[in-house]
């Protein structure tokens, strides 16, 4: 068995506002094992980083968070912000989505680079200096030496992207989050992006959870999925058995909307409506008002939340008639569906 770093349980997340609470993560649970890329995917609101965030401890103090998050042998929910500091950086880090917010524009790279280093071991000037130069080598950025000493403006936005990546490994943490780092990027740039995530992975055997909103961009990388809506886990498993295999009409109408080969002269699918207000959850499976296959039944009770042991598991009421179908991709493209 592959050593698991982290391990997540019933993780929930509430936002306290003067209209409501906001059920922002329910009950989410999962492990990732070393040397693993777990990608998670879903709509924007459905949950993905204020997992991460709270995750890392980075959410606000307002925020109420419970369950477990345990990375090797320690908890990190309950923990106070300056116990956090000795994990983060060191035992877990995060690749933003945005890499010109997430550096200081009046630092040169270099220097926010030793100063990363600097901050979790004990290391001399110099030899955090050859440390740094290395880490831009890694990751791909040309004449390491000269680039050391440049300004974020002065770099593109793939470079920016890849020094904050050489800052998220600086210390070698055991597991990296990274939140939508291809967002912004074009497809050339994006592929580098990739490869290079890859290669640390190969070479450090660093855990990796792949935050994204573009399934194709899973489909080179990760190695299990996790499709989440309206804060809560709807199907995971492996990569190729989900994409090979989808069982939630979710997943299905995700899939169903990506262009491929045999998508030629095709529809796409469309997933009608929009996802639920998180501060006014009501009765039953939350998809169902969008989903072509809901029955009367699926409107008395959610289905039952996924559990980290689940090979492929589907929170879907109809999983047993969905398995059966033999052109279920092709749901979203009649009308009135049972």
């Amino acid at each position: 068995m592959t050593e698991t770093l982290l391990q997540v349980r019933d993780l929930s997340v509430e936002f306290p506002t003067d209209d409501g609470v906001v059920r922002a993560v329910r009950g989410v649970s999962f492990d990732l094992r070393r040397g693993e890329v777990l990608g998670i995917v879903g709509e924007s609101g459905c949950g993905k980083s204020v997992t991460n965030l709270a995750i890392m401890g980075l959410l606000p103090n307002t925020a109420r968070v419970s369950g477990s998050v345990k990375i090797g042998d320690s908890e990190v929910v309950g923990r106070f912000p300056g116990e956090m500091r000795e994990i983060r950086g060191k035992r877990i880090a995060m690749i933003f989505q945005d890499p010109m917010t997430s550096l200081n524009p009046v630092y040169t790279v270099g220097w926010q680079l030793v100063e990363t280093i600097r901050a979790h071991r004990e290391m001399k000037k110099n030899e955090a200096h050859a440390k740094a130069v290395d880490l831009l080598r890694l990751v791909g950025i040309p004449n390491p030496d000269d680039r050391f000493e440049s300004y974020p403006h002065e770099f593109s936005g793939g470079m920016r992207q890849r020094v904050v990546i050489a800052m998220a490994i600086a210390n070698d943490p055991e597991v990296l989050i990274a939140d939508e780092p291809t967002t912004a990027l074009d497809v050339t740039v994006q592929a580098q992006i990739l490869d290079t995530l890859q290669r640390i992975r190969r070479e450090t055997g660093t855990a990796i959870i792949f935050i994204t909103h573009d399934l194709g961009v899973l489909a080179g990388i990760a190695d299990r999925l996790l499709v989440m809506y309206a804060g809560r886990v709807v199907e995971c498993g492996q990569i190729e058995e989900v994409f090979d295999d989808p069982q939630m009409p979710y997943t299905i109408g995700l899939l169903g909307a990506i262009p491929g080969e045999d998508s030629h002269g095709r529809r796409l699918s469309q997933i009608k409506g929009a996802p639920p207000s998180l501060m006014r959850i009501p009765e039953g499976c939350l998809f169902a008002p969008r989903c072509p296959l809901a029955l009367e039944a699926c409107g008395d009770s959610e289905p039952a939340v996924i559990g980290p042991e689940a090979h492929h598991g589907v929170a879907c009421h109809r999983v047993g008639d969905i398995r059966s179908m033999p052109d279920r991709r092709s749901i979203f493209l009649r009308e009135g569906a049972v």
